[in-house]
């Protein structure tokens, strides 16, 4: 049997019921319907409301962060005014560690401490009228904290409400203080003081309120109130009914009959089309007691799993665009210690995780180059973890992500001892070139669920990204060293030995200090090549690098000035020093032959030229020219010698 025919059959048989009954829906039941449907209206709203705050204060977040990884790539200046020029909040700044603004932009924000003394998301409120996020920061030169705000008071607030989708008045609350209010000043007074220090419905005059208190992500208390529908909006209605009679009655028996089963049935078909994926399914508006507040419901439902999806595929898409900002960013810099910490940070922020570590491959094992949060967690830092060892040595073993539980499961979830042995984790390896270099792991997500698969996809793409960028700063230290070095004797070349003299000449200058400057030349050097190959030529100017870098200090700059002519600069040498230093490399170097495998040991002596800043020369060119002077002295005295004049 239908509804519609137990509905006919059971209306028919009680004529008169439907009129009382009718009479108490809308004097009694209709009301208190209505203020139920307001209580839960303004309790999805307290929720949809902090949902919005949370969405923001995740926003700020990114928005920090984005201050540092730009601060550190151009200026905190530009920095700061970025982030306001593009909206992302109305004021920004650089903190130094004692808390003075390195740089700020955007309208000033009201608090008694200044910008650092603002709340933060991660915190309950401090009663200013903003919502401000604070992040700590690394690589910025005398900064410390980022800090991003934004207004809540006046038109932000109201249009909060109206992205959360309520027509209610809100509130928010920092304890007793009234943070901001779309109410005028006595409600307002009123609602926060019976609001003060409790959750859920709240019962005020004339309104119905519902309270949320701060949680994570959300710093202020939430407040959502609406008016009370009151319980006597149907009772002139009553006389009419009971007037109306049995004509009434009978048209009751139609109507009810036809409205509660259609809304069912419209309900039952709409809710197969939601649950086959259409979310643009609606029921159209109904008044009729529960099955229009049903009704409403499943509309409301599907209204915020649309919202739900918009907000979740624009947090997708703002993700993917902050990991290529980041991707962009690690490109360009060249610190890898600087950009692996970079990238941990991002990490974090990205998975809301609270802990995380960075390991690195040096010789046979890994060693740590980034550390973020494992104090807070109670867990120890992985100083040296060995391949194939442990959760992390496995990792970069295999070249396989791992996650799961710590101590729990598969044997590749088993720790070493030199690593964190709890909680949850998520590792992925950091490749370069193609191969494995070190090792990517987060630690216990906030929220204290699991990590799943979309986060290691989402964590695999930062590796990759930062895998491009340690590609890139090996790339450029590689350039760096063979821009400076000569590629036979492993020497720095001319171009360095011009930069370190000038350097080292501006520091005298500047300390008052000696310094002084060697040049070397072997003696009769083309005949060794001419008898015996550039082969073995190359081979003596090799053995005479090593032989003099024996003889100096780690602060002295020995290069090859070109062909078979060295240059050694002494920072803190008077001439007295340059002379027994000279006299030091000529016995090193006649002292024993020249050896290689299979040939002949070879005699090889060095004439060697000494000058004196600033006695002989104040300028590199002009000392320099005191130096080759020098060294003809000493081979027109008969070479194998050195000569340092005194004046």
């Amino acid at each position: 049997m239908s509804l519609r025919t137990r509905l006919w059959l059971v209306l028919g048989g009680l004529f008169l019921v439907p009129l009382a009954v009718g009479a108490l829906v809308l004097a009694v039941v209709v009301p208190e319907a209505r203020s139920e449907q307001v209580t839960g209206s303004v309790e999805v709203a307290a929720a949809a409301v902090a949902a919005e705050l949370a969405d923001d204060c995740s926003l700020l977040g990114l928005a920090a962060r984005g201050v540092a990884l730009e601060a550190a790539t151009s200026s905190p200046e530009d920095a700061v005014t970025n982030v306001v020029d593009n909206r992302y909040g109305d004021y920004a700044a650089l903190l130094a560690p004692d808390g003075a603004v390195v740089a700020d932009a955007g309208r000033a924000v009201a608090s008694p401490g200044g910008p650092g003394s603002l709340g933060s998301c991660s915190r309950e409120g401090t009663g200013a009228e903003v919502l401000a996020e604070q992040v700590p920061i690394d690589g910025v030169e005398g900064a410390a904290t980022a800090v991003v705000a934004r207004r809540l008071a006046g038109q932000p607030l109201e249009d909060l409400a109206a992205r959360a989708g309520t027509d209610g008045e809100v509130m928010l609350l920092a304890g007793r203080d009234i943070v901001a209010s779309t109410l005028d000043d006595a409600d307002s007074r009123a609602v926060a003081d019976a609001a003060s220090g409790r959750t859920g419905a709240v019962s005020v005059d004339g309104w119905r309120v519902h309270v949320q208190a701060p949680r994570g992500g959300v710093p202020y208390t939430v407040v959502v109130a609406a008016p009370d529908p009151g319980d006597g909006a149907q009772t002139w209605l009553v006389p009419l009914i009971l007037a109306a009679g049995a004509v009434a009655a009978g048209l009751l028996v139609l109507a009810v009959a036809r409205g509660l089963s259609q809304p069912f049935a419209d309900l039952t078909v709409a809710a197969e089309r939601v649950a086959q994926g259409d979310l643009d399914t609606a029921i159209a508006a109904s008044d009729e007691g529960e099955a229009g507040r049903l009704g409403s419901a499943f509309n409301l439902m599907t209204d915020e799993l649309r919202r739900s999806l918009r907000e979740l595929e624009r947090s997708r898409a703002a993700l993917r665009d902050s990991l290529e900002r980041i991707g962009d960013a690690l490109g360009s810099t060249h610190d890898l210690d600087a950009l692996l910490q970079v990238v941990l940070e991002t990490a974090l922020v990205t998975l809301d995780s609270r802990a995380g570590v960075v390991l690195y491959r040096s010789a046979d094992q890994l060693q740590l180059v980034a550390e973020q949060g494992l104090d807070n967690v109670g867990l120890p830092a992985p100083a040296v973890v060995h391949p194939g060892s442990g959760v992390l040595g496995r990792v970069v073993a295999t070249g396989t992500p791992v996650r799961g539980r710590i101590g729990s499961g598969p044997a590749e979830l088993e720790p070493s001892a030199t690593e964190p042995a709890a909680g949850d984790v998520l590792a992925v390896p950091l490749r370069s070139s193609g191969s494995v270099v070190g090792v990517l792991a987060l630690y216990d997500r906030r929220d204290r669920r699991a990590y799943d698969a979309a986060d290691e996809d989402a964590l695999g793409t930062l590796a990759r990204q930062a895998g491009i960028a340690i590609d890139n700063v090996q790339l450029h230290q590689e350039a760096q060293r063979l821009s400076t070095t000569d590629p036979l004797t492993g020497l720095w070349n001319f171009r360095y030995l011009s930069m370190s003299l000038a350097r080292e000449i501006e520091r005298s200058t500047r300390f008052d200090r000696p310094l002084a400057v060697l040049m070397l030349d072997l003696d009769h050097f083309k005949s060794v090549n001419d008898t015996y190959g550039h082969a073995r030529g190359d081979a003596v100017l090799r053995e005479l690098a090593h032989r003099v870098q024996e003889q100096i200090r780690e602060v002295d700059t020995f290069a090859r000035y070109g062909g078979e002519e060295f240059v050694v600069v002494l920072p803190e040498t008077t001439v007295d020093g340059a002379a027994q230093l000279a006299e030091r490399i000529c016995e090193a170097v006649r002292r024993e032959p020249f050896r290689l495998d299979g040939e002949e040991p070879l005699r090889v002596t060095v004439s060697v030229g000494g000058a004196a800043f600033p006695m002989h020369g104040s300028s590199p060119a002009t000392l320099m020219r005191a130096a080759d002077k020098a060294l003809y002295v000493a081979k027109a005295e008969g070479r194998d010698r050195w000569h340092v004049p005194v004046v």
